[in-house]
């Protein structure tokens, strides 16, 4: 994709800081502590030419400065095989050059896997309000150019609904962040979370799920563990979600996941519920299990350089439904546009997947 030239859009950068306004000013001592974090002085906005496809990136991860220094071994140790110099190298710049390359209007940030809770329910509070502040204050500093999914403590549940207050009520982030599963494999469909996904479906929340590593520490040594275990993760936690009964209780929420949404389209007739008796079936999947997945959202990310997991995600998930990610640093977002673009689709349901699908779930960014 040949890059695209920047103008300024004064109209997006202006609904965007009304809507946020009130609630910085509340927090702006709090911030003034964040910004000196970022440490550059802030881009004016920028938007691409009409014509250009103005892409909206809802995978696109941050690695905020402290959160990384203090956390840096637990992090590297998620995921050996990654350097740690593709975590300490991240910085604003990094992701603004990107996105300015490859016609990438905005970049909804999120921190990846392992999160920000690591054992301590006081540490986890701790990691997730810094994470989230840093998230704010870059909202702050590039208008429009940033979104932010926040982070939640999980599985700390009253810190977690603590944070979530906070995250809407005074940050005003854009919505949610999660992990597929936390300690130790408790996916997000089991009891001890059904507090705060009651408190996301009150809040007609977007959550972002991304995987993690919740088993099976090192199955095939010569394979790196989120290879296998990532998209893994991410079918048992869409499969939990369905046959706990959270998607049929809990419908105001709007679940992104990650991936295509990992194996689970390969795996749809048999997750169909074949051995659950009539009543069962109808207090659990009334519509069937393939209808429930199709009310998810789903990322491109990584998928889309496989023809033939993009093919099923085209064959089985509404156009409406799927959502341009980039899995930024661990991809480019070069490389998830230009396949995107060699796929047999209308330019239309391109235009959808690139943005106007984003839009509904976050307006925040209409022009």
């Amino acid at each position: 994709m040949k890059p695209q030239t920047a103008i300024p859009e004064r109209r997006i950068l202006n609904h965007c800081t009304e809507e946020r306004s009130y609630s910085r000013r509340k927090v702006l001592a709090i911030m003034s502590t964040v910004g000196a974090g970022l440490a550059m002085s802030p881009r004016s906005f920028a938007q691409t030419i009409g014509g250009g496809p103005r892409i909206i990136d809802t995978h696109h991860h941050i690695y905020p400065p402290k959160h990384t220094a203090n956390n840096l071994k637990r992090i590297v140790d998620d995921a050996p095989d990654v350097p740690s110099s593709l975590y300490t190298g991240w910085t604003p710049r990094y992701s603004l050059d990107q996105m300015d390359q490859n016609g990438v209007a905005t970049a909804i940030a999120s921190v990846s896997s392992p999160g920000v809770w690591f054992g301590n329910n006081e540490e986890g509070r701790k990691n997730a309000r810094g994470v989230n502040e840093y998230g704010a204050q870059l909202i702050k500093d590039y208008p429009g150019r940033f979104g932010m999914w926040g982070a939640i403590p999980l599985p700390d549940t009253d810190g977690s609904l603590r944070e979530i207050e906070y995250i809407f009520d005074v940050l005003k982030l854009d919505g949610i962040g999660l992990l597929s599963s936390y300690d130790s494999g408790k996916l997000l469909g089991h009891p001890n979370f059904a507090p705060v996904m009651d408190e996301l479906n009150r809040r007609k929340a977007v959550v972002f799920v991304h995987p993690t590593v919740s088993c099976c520490s090192n199955p095939i040594p010569r394979v790196n563990i989120p290879s296998i275990e990532f998209p893994t993760d991410t079918t048992r936690t869409i499969t939990d979600l369905v046959y706990s009964g959270t998607l049929l209780r809990c419908p105001n929420i709007r679940f992104i996941f990650s991936h295509g949404g990992g194996t689970i389209l390969m795996l749809l007739s048999r997750l169909a519920g074949g051995g659950l008796k009539p009543e069962e079936r109808a207090a659990t999947i009334p519509n069937g299990f393939e209808h429930e997945v199709q009310k998810l959202y789903y990322d491109i990310a990584s998928v889309a350089v496989n023809p033939t997991a993009m093919l099923a995600v085209f064959n089985v998930i509404p156009k409406e439904h799927i959502l341009f990610g980039s899995d930024i640093p661990f991809w480019t977002i070069e490389k998830i546009a230009t396949a995107m673009n060699k796929f047999d689709i209308s330019a239309g349901d391109l235009r959808k997947i690139q943005r106007e699908n984003a839009l509904q779930l976050v307006p925040c960014f209409k022009t």
